[in-house]
C-alpha cells in the first residue's frame, strides 16, 4: 500500500497556510471610513456569535472586513490608504466595537500593527507590503520576550510571543526583540537593554492555534506564535532613532487612542442593552426595571459618565494632535491624552459592570443574542491592556503633578 504524503498543516499542526490573493491584496480605501464602520455592523451582528464560538473571525466577516477597505483607516495616503485624522479614527473604532467588541479588537489591533509599518518600515519592507502583492495587514506582540542578533545587512530572530490579534489574515508579524551581544543584552548608554520590533512574513512563523481559549474577546484569534531563526533586513525592523516616520503630525499620536475608542464603543452598547432589556425586565412583586428609581438614577449617572468620556477622549486627542502638528514635543499633551484614555477606559468598565449587574439572572446566561453580557466580558478583558492600564496612569499622573522622572516616554 503506497503511503500517503502528509500535507503540511499535518506534519506540523501550527505551520502557517498562504493568504488568498484576495486577502492579499485587500483594498486600503474607502471614501468615508466612519460610515464603512457603521455600514459593517449588521453582517458583524449576525455573525458575533459564531465568531465567539470558534474564536476568531468566520468566512464571511473575513470577505466583509477586508473587501470594505476598512483595514485601510490609518494608512498613509502614499501608499493608498485613507490616513484617517484622529477624531475620525475614534469614530471608526468606536462603531465597529459598537457592534462587536472582540471583531472591532482584531480590526483596532491589525490596522495600528500595519500602520506602524507603513510609517517606520524602509524601502525593500514598503515593496513587499504595497507593491508586490504580499498584503500589508499585520499582527504581533510588542513585550520584548524575543532575541536577535546582528548580522550583515539586518539581524537574525528568534523568539516566542503572545496575543495575535486578527493573525488568521496578517501577511506580517511583528515581534519585540532583545539585541544580544556575546550571549548577553546589549545594553543603551543609559544602561537598558537595546530593543528591536522586526516584521517577520507569514510564511517564516509558526502559529499555535491551540493557545486561545478565553473569557472576553474570544473572537479576536489572538494565538501564540514562534519566529525561529529568521534572517531579516533591516528594512523590516522599526528604528524609530534612525528614520523621520511618514505620514504627518497624526502618527505621534499613539496606540491607546485605538483602545480608549474601543471600550467606548463597547460601553455604548452595554448601555443601549440594559436600556431595551429594562423595558420587559420584572421580578416579581415588583415593577418594571425601567420604572425603578435606583435603575433610572444609575442609569442616568453611566449615561452622563459615558458622554462625558466621549467629549474629554476627543478633546484630549485633539490637543494632542495639535501639539503634534507645532512640532513642539509636548509631553504634558501626551500625557493629558494618556490620562484620557486611562480614565475613560476605567469609566467604560464600571458602566458595563452596571449594566450587567442590572441585567440581573438575564446577563448570566449563556446565549447567542446574550450581546450584554458579551460586551461585560469584552470590556473586562481589554480594560488592562498595557497601554491603557494603571502604570500608564501613574506615568501621566506624575507628568501633571510635575514629579516625573527625567526623559520619560508617553
Amino acid at each position: 500500500m503506497s503511503t500517503q504524503l502528509k500535507t503540511a498543516e499535518q506534519a506540523d499542526p501550527h505551520a502557517t497556510q498562504p493568504l488568498p490573493e484576495w486577502v492579499r491584496n485587500a483594498p486600503r480605501f474607502c471614501e468615508d471610513p466612519a460610515a464603512t464602520a457603521r455600514g459593517l455592523r449588521s453582517v458583524i451582528e449576525e455573525e458575533a456569535a459564531e465568531c465567539e464560538r470558534i474564536q476568531c473571525l468566520t468566512p464571511r466577516v473575513q470577505r466583509a472586513l477586508i473587501d470594505s477597505g476598512i483595514y485601510g483607516t490609518l494608512i498613509p495616503k502614499e501608499f493608498g490608504g485613507c490616513q484617517a485624522d484622529p477624531q475620525t479614527y475614534i469614530d471608526v473604532v468606536e462603531e465597529l466595537a459598537y457592534a462587536d467588541g472582540a471583531i472591532a479588537w482584531t480590526v483596532m489591533a491589525s490596522g495600528f500593527a500595519a500602520a506602524n509599518a507603513a510609517i517606520w518600515l524602509g524601502p525593500k519592507a514598503i515593496k513587499a507590503m504595497f507593491d508586490d502583492g504580499e498584503g500589508f495587514i499585520a499582527a504581533g506582540q510588542v513585550a520584548p520576550t524575543g532575541k536577535a542578533e546582528r548580522v550583515d545587512g539586518g539581524y537574525r530572530i528568534s523568539g516566542k510571543f503572545q496575543f495575535a490579534s486578527g493573525s488568521e489574515l496578517a501577511s506580517w508579524f511583528l515581534g519585540a526583540y532583545i539585541l544580544q551581544e556575546d550571549g548577553k543584552p546589549a545594553l543603551s548608554a543609559e544602561g537598558k537593554p537595546q530593543i528591536i520590533i522586526a516584521f517577520a512574513p507569514r510564511a517564516k512563523v509558526r502559529i499555535m492555534r491551540d493557545s486561545w481559549n478565553v473569557a472576553g474577546l474570544a473572537a479576536t484569534g489572538s494565538y501564540d506564535y514562534e519566529v525561529t531563526d529568521q534572517i531579516v533586513d533591516d528594512d523590516f525592523v522599526m528604528v524609530p532613532a534612525q528614520r523621520q516616520h511618514r505620514g504627518g503630525a497624526s502618527y505621534d499620536i499613539g496606540v491607546s487612542i485605538g483602545h480608549v475608542a474601543w471600550a467606548l464603543g463597547v460601553a455604548k452598547r452595554a448601555l443601549d442593552e440594559i436600556q431595551a432589556l429594562a423595558t420587559r425586565k420584572k421580578r416579581v412583586g415588583r415593577i418594571t426595571l425601567i420604572d425603578q428609581p435606583t435603575f433610572q438614577r444609575d442609569f442616568a449617572m453611566a449615561k452622563g459618565q459615558l458622554e462625558a468620556s466621549r467629549a474629554y477622549v476627543r478633546s484630549a486627542y485633539r490637543d494632542w494632535l495639535a501639539a503634534a502638528e507645532k512640532q513642539e514635543g509636548d509631553l504634558e499633551a501626551h500625557a493629558l491624552g494618556r490620562l484620557a484614555a486611562c480614565w475613560a477606559t476605567k469609566a467604560c468598565t464600571e458602566i458595563g459592570q452596571f449594566a450587567f449587574l442590572a441585567s440581573g439572572s438575564d446577563g448570566l446566561r449563556n446565549a447567542d443574542d446574550n450581546r450584554l453580557q458579551r460586551c461585560f466580558r469584552d470590556l473586562h478583558a481589554g480594560a488592562p491592556h498595557r497601554h491603557v492600564d494603571d502604570n500608564v496612569l501613574l506615568d501621566a499622573a506624575t507628568v501633571v503633578l510635575g514629579v516625573n522622572k527625567p526623559g520619560l516616554d508617553l
